[in-house]
C-alpha cells in the first residue's frame, strides 16, 4: 500500500539516527520516522537487525543516503528503500509490539 504521508520522505537525505531506550529516531530532511519495534535491513548486501550486536552500526551507515521509494502497510510493516538498494524495514504488526503503537511519523512542514 502506498500512503501519500510519506511522499515527503522520498527524495530526502537520511541526516539523523537516534537511538532511545526502546526505540530509533530517524530524521529524514526534517521528517521524523520514530520506530517502536526493531528495525532489521540490509545494506551493501549485508543483512542485519538491531538486535544483533553491529545492527546499530549498519543503522549508523545509512546516514547520507536518499530515500527513494517507501512501502506501507498499517498492519504489517514500513519499509524505506534508499539508493544503491539499501533498506530499513520494521514490523507494525501487534505481536511485535512493546505497546499499543510500532510507528510514529512527523512529516516535516
Amino acid at each position: 500500500m502506498i500512503d501519500p504521508s510519506f511522499d515527503p520522505l522520498v527524495g530526502g537525505e537520511l541526516d539523523t539516527v537516534s537511538f532511545v531506550r526502546d526505540y530509533v529516531e530517524l530524521r529524514i530532511d526534517y521528517s521524523v520516522v520514530r520506530l517502536l519495534t526493531d528495525p532489521s535491513g540490509s545494506i551493501d548486501d549485508l543483512a542485519w537487525s538491531l538486535d544483533e550486536r553491529s545492527g546499530a552500526d549498519a543503522l549508523r551507515s545509512y546516514i547520507g543516503r536518499s530515500v527513494v521509494a517507501v512501502e506501507f502497510d498499517p498492519l504489517d510493516h514500513l519499509l524505506l528503500v534508499f539508493d544503491r538498494g539499501a533498506r530499513i524495514e520494521a514490523s507494525l504488526r501487534d505481536e511485535d509490539r512493546n505497546g499499543p503503537e510500532a510507528l510514529h511519523y512527523l512529516p516535516a512542514d
